[in-house]
């Protein structure tokens, strides 16, 4: 598939993602994001061919913005290190984009199953880089004999679970669970 920057018009997508966010697939009109966007009805067919093609523009274009954002940070020799730094990453970004992670948490089950499956190796790619450096942090003997994917899924999961909590509050005890999935000793507190 290409990259939505080259799918959909810019304004579009810009338009689209409060509304999705807000009123979600079934709520939003495509009336209504015309509108949004300053066009008229008619002239929005221009641009996207219907609602579920514009919903796939909008999820490719969160998730490219977002692996852009990781990818722009320095990568840290460290496996914990960059282990911390994916999670502090992952709530963050949450954080910052709550309505883009609603979208990519509920919206994406409106999708074609073709798209489905673009979508699963997508979220999988995140889920690629975490294993990676898991397998790293083994490498390294920084964790203990651990089931790399499991593990990798389970912090996931863990960061999907925080989002809707406040970032401060939970960071700190995602970062700690985090650990223990890793089977790393906590440090002492004196």
């Amino acid at each position: 598939m290409a990259e939505a920057s080259h799918g959909c018009a810019r304004f579009i997508l810009e338009a689209a993602r409060p509304l999705l966010a807000q009123a979600g697939y079934a709520g939003m009109s495509m009336r209504q994001l015309a509108s949004q966007a300053g066009v008229l009805p008619g002239s929005l067919y221009h641009h996207v061919t219907g609602k579920q093609e514009l919903l796939l523009w909008v999820v490719q274009d969160v998730l490219e913005r977002r692996a852009a954002a990781w990818q722009a940070l320095p990568r840290r020799r460290h496996a914990l290190a960059e282990v911390r730094s994916f999670i502090g990453f992952m709530l963050a970004w949450q954080a910052e984009h709550p309505g883009e992670a609603h979208i990519l948490r509920h919206e994406h089950r409106h999708l074609a199953p073709h798209q489905q499956a673009w979508l699963a190796r997508h979220i999988h790619s995140a889920q690629a880089c975490l294993q990676s450096v898991l397998q790293r942090g083994r490498r390294q003997g920084v964790c203990g004999d651990i089931d790399v994917e499991s593990v990798a899924l389970a912090i996931l999961a863990l960061i999907g679970a925080a989002e809707c909590r406040p970032l401060a509050h939970i960071e700190r005890h995602v970062q700690r669970m985090a650990l223990r999935l890793l089977e790393v000793p906590e440090p002492r507190s004196e």
